[in-house]
């Protein structure tokens, strides 16, 4: 499942946390607002997805992603 397909459900106020799985260790991108999320990263594969983290102080969410690493694109320079 795509990134986008994964938080499609999930409100534009809630956060997401995004970390992109490496080889030997999850490399953590950040913490955004869905409504701020845009870009490549959303066609990037969701290799887990762990429990939403709620926040009762400050009224959001926060839910964790973690999406297969970016791909080197080869052709690019060619």
């Amino acid at each position: 499942m795509k990134l986008y397909e994964a938080i499609k459900d999930i409100p534009d106020s809630e956060w997401l946390d995004i970390s992109e799985v490496k080889r030997d260790k999850p490399l953590h991108i950040g913490r955004i607002p869905k409504e701020l999320l845009k870009g490549e990263i959303l066609n990037r594969k969701v290799v887990k997805h762990l429990s939403v983290r709620s926040s009762e102080n400050r009224g959001y969410s926060i839910h964790c992603f973690y999406v297969e690493a970016r791909k080197k694109d080869i052709h690019k320079f060619e």
